[in-house]
């Protein structure tokens, strides 16, 4: 699954339309459609107030797995 697809599930889930979240991330509605259809990335700034808003860690987005050490 990619970013994209996953910024979407995580944004259904918190029951957000692409127009609620782009009013609150102060952004146009087709910056989120880009983001998610994986047109364009947000910036890293962007995508930490994206994962805060979504209240999801930037780990389950990136698919990032923790090492067990």
């Amino acid at each position: 699954m990619s970013i994209g697809e996953k910024l979407k599930l995580a944004r259904k889930k918190a029951n957000l339309t692409q127009g609620e979240l782009a009013e609150k991330l102060q952004v146009y509605q087709k910056d989120i459609s880009r983001w998610e259809r994986g047109e364009r990335t947000p910036s890293l700034e962007m995508f930490a107030k994206i994962c805060r808003i979504l209240n999801v860690s930037a780990d389950e987005i990136l698919d990032i797995e923790k090492s067990e050490e």
